[in-house]
């Protein structure tokens, strides 16, 4: 994870990690980190789909004031962390059986988490002199998805 997102981002996980979920408050808490620090973290482990929010009901014992506030604890997702780790495998998988279009499609999907269809029509544009037509990157996308 630090090699990938860095060590604030690291040291979120592993709390995560060894303490289940927790709200954004137990983890500035247990990392020692600024709120926005652990704020912009969990922003990106959840865009790289490594954590979940969940939103928790009230508990019986809240006073009045809490049971008001909804209370969002943050998950780590830990199979598809692991699933990080085997992406070179997945793109080794892909550039054999396929073409290095579909190679770079992959590589901007696990290197940037969730992309709409027009974000990566522009990663697939950038650099180049003409746009590349959305509907080659849908088709691209779908003959990934198939294969």
């Amino acid at each position: 994870m630090i090699t990938q997102h860095g060590k604030i981002v690291a040291k979120v996980c592993e709390n995560l990690f060894s303490h289940g979920p927790l709200t954004l408050d137990q983890l500035v808490r247990y990392t020692d980190l600024t709120k926005d620090q652990v704020r912009n973290s969990l922003l990106v482990l959840v865009q790289h789909n490594c954590a979940q929010a969940l939103v928790s009901a009230p508990q019986d014992d809240d006073d009045d004031a809490d049971r008001l506030r909804v209370r969002t604890q943050y998950l780590v997702l830990f199979d598809n962390i692991i699933h990080r780790l085997r992406f070179p495998k997945f793109l080794e998988i892909v550039l054999r059986k396929l073409d290095e279009e579909f190679v770079k499609l992959l590589v901007g999907l696990l290197q940037d988490g969730r992309l709409t269809l027009k974000q990566m029509v522009d990663r697939e544009s950038q650099g180049k002199e003409n746009a590349v037509p959305t509907k080659v990157v849908r088709e691209t996308l779908c003959k990934l998805l198939t294969a």
